[in-house]
């Protein structure tokens, strides 16, 4: 009798009356998912974790719940384990645009620049007129020194949304790489219409102009920077080093004096302070403490960035020869 029962089971699975065994175990893993949405939803993230391994067990292609293992992973700060993730939703669904985005994301986040270019280029097939993918994999491409590429997605991600003063930086600073410092300039200028309170992008913006000797907007972009970014030791040392180039050498002492309350371990503060105070000192010999002083500052800029050649050479040039030898070790 329970042979014939199970012969005939059989074959009524078979002519689909009743499910198999594997659209069984689906829907027991859709189950288990659907628990773990709910749980994760309540923030009971260890448990929801527990029902989505076990969906993936009963149903290894499903890829929601991987998805979701990798949602709660990256918000334990768990990278690893959400990359693992990912990378298993990817491989089950490659056409899943969400997470192959995240996908991306989370390889650039850990510093995995060629995987995260890769992923990109991916999700921009999937979705071309997706602005996160499109500006991300512009900024990747520019954190490799692959500028054209760079620029050529920044110039999509603007297309996408012309209203991105985050794109239109970055645009900047990929021209002002290149040295097409008038397209810098309208793309950072694009950038502060959109959003004119971007300390950093004015600091840009001054420095592209330093860039052409044009001292007066140079100087005026910093000092706007400076007003909303007033304890900036970057806008200070930039804005004295602005001075410096004008020759308004005590407007520029003041502003590397600022820079480093800021930063005391800035070593271009440190350099452009000693070059100013060594300026003063050739203009007046007699000022012997400011030769020190230069030299010092000199010093210190290496102490904290023994790669510069030209400080070697100037402190070379201009060091203090001692007259006494010194005391023998006893």
């Amino acid at each position: 009798m329970r042979k014939k029962m199970i012969l005939l089971m059989g074959m009524l699975m078979l002519t689909g009356v009743l499910p198999s065994c594997q659209e069984i175990q689906n829907s027991w893993a859709t189950d288990r998912a659907v628990r773990g949405v709910l749980l994760m939803e309540a923030q009971d993230y260890q448990l929801a974790l527990k029902e989505f391994r076990e969906a993936v067990k009963l149903n290894p292609q499903m890829a929601v719940a991987y998805s979701r293992m990798g949602q709660i992973y990256q918000s334990l700060g768990q990278n690893d384990e959400a990359l693992e993730a990912y990378q298993q939703a990817v491989r089950v669904d490659p056409f899943n645009f969400p997470d192959v985005l995240s996908l991306a994301g989370l390889y650039q986040k850990m510093g995995y620049l060629r995987e995260a270019i890769r992923a990109y280029l991916h999700a921009v097939e999937l979705e071309s007129n997706s602005f996160d993918a499109q500006l991300n994999l512009g900024v990747c491409y520019l954190q490799m020194q692959l500028v054209g590429q760079a620029i050529e997605r920044f110039g999509q991600a603007v297309k996408i949304n012309p209203d991105s003063a985050f794109a239109y930086s970055n645009l900047g600073v990929a021209y002002d790489i290149q040295g097409k410092y008038f397209e810098a300039i309208r793309a950072y200028k694009e950038s502060l219409e959109k959003d004119e309170k971007q300390p950093m992008v004015l600091i840009n913006l001054g420095t592209t102009y330093m860039k052409q000797e044009r001292f007066g907007p140079a100087e005026e972009a910093f000092k706007k920077a400076m007003e909303l970014e007033p304890d900036s030791a970057v806008g200070s040392e930039r804005l004295g080093y602005c001075y410096y180039r004008q020759n308004k050498l005590d407007e520029a002492r003041r502003l590397y004096d600022k820079s480093l309350e800021h930063d005391e371990k800035s070593p271009t503060a440190h350099t452009g302070q000693g070059v100013v105070l060594m300026t003063i000192y050739l203009k007046d010999p007699s000022k012997m403490d400011l030769r020190a002083e230069a030299l010092r500052h000199w010093y210190r800029s290496l102490e904290l960035d023994p790669d510069q050649p030209k400080i070697l050479k100037l402190i070379e040039k201009y060091k203090i020869v001692q007259t006494t030898q010194p005391a023998p070790l006893l």
